[in-house]
C-alpha cells in the first residue's frame, strides 16, 4: 500500500473515532442539560468540521511509527503533539474549551482530552502488540515444521 493510501486509511479511521466521541459527548451534554442542546450560527457545521480535522490530526501522523530511525518516545511525542496542538487550537476556537468559565476548568478539560487520546493510543498499541505477537508465533511454528 502506498504512503498516500495509508494516510487516507488512517485518516478515515481517525475521523470515525473522533465523530463517535463527538456524538457521545453531545449526548452526554444533552442529558446533563435535560434534553436541551442548542446550536446556533452554524455551530453544528463548525463542530463537525472541527471533529473531522482533529480526527485527521491524530491519525495521519501515525505514519511516523513506520520510521525505524527515530526512537519510540520521539515518535509518540510527534504523533500526540500534532493531534493535541490541533485539538487545542480548534477547541479554543470552537468553544469546547470555554475560557469564560475559568482556567482551572480549561485545564481539566485539556487533561481529560489528553487522557482520552492516550487511552485510544493504548488500545491501538495493545492491538498491534497482540497482532505482532501472534504473527511471530505463527512464524516460529512454520520454522519448526520445516
Amino acid at each position: 500500500m502506498t504512503l498516500m493510501k495509508r494516510i487516507i486509511n488512517n485518516s478515515i479511521q481517525g475521523i470515525k473515532i473522533s465523530c463517535m466521541i463527538y456524538l457521545i459527548g453531545n449526548m452526554v451534554f444533552e442529558y446533563l442539560n435535560h434534553g436541551t442542546l442548542i446550536m446556533e450560527n452554524w455551530a453544528f457545521s463548525k463542530e463537525v468540521f472541527s471533529t473531522v480535522l482533529i480526527g485527521i490530526a491524530y491519525s495521519a501522523p501515525t505514519e511516523i511509527y513506520r520510521n525505524d530511525s527515530l526512537p519510540f518516545p520521539l515518535k509518540f511525542l510527534f504523533h500526540m503533539g500534532i493531534g493535541t496542538t490541533v485539538y487545542l487550537i480548534v477547541g479554543f476556537r470552537v468553544g469546547w474549551i470555554p475560557v469564560q468559565i475559568g482556567w482551572g476548568y480549561c485545564i481539566l478539560i485539556i487533561l481529560f482530552q489528553l487522557f482520552v487520546a492516550v487511552l485510544i493510543w493504548l488500545a491501538y498499541a495493545c492491538h498491534f502488540y497482540k497482532l505482532a505477537k501472534n504473527m511471530n508465533e505463527k512464524i516460529l511454528e512454520k520454522e519448526k515444521e520445516s
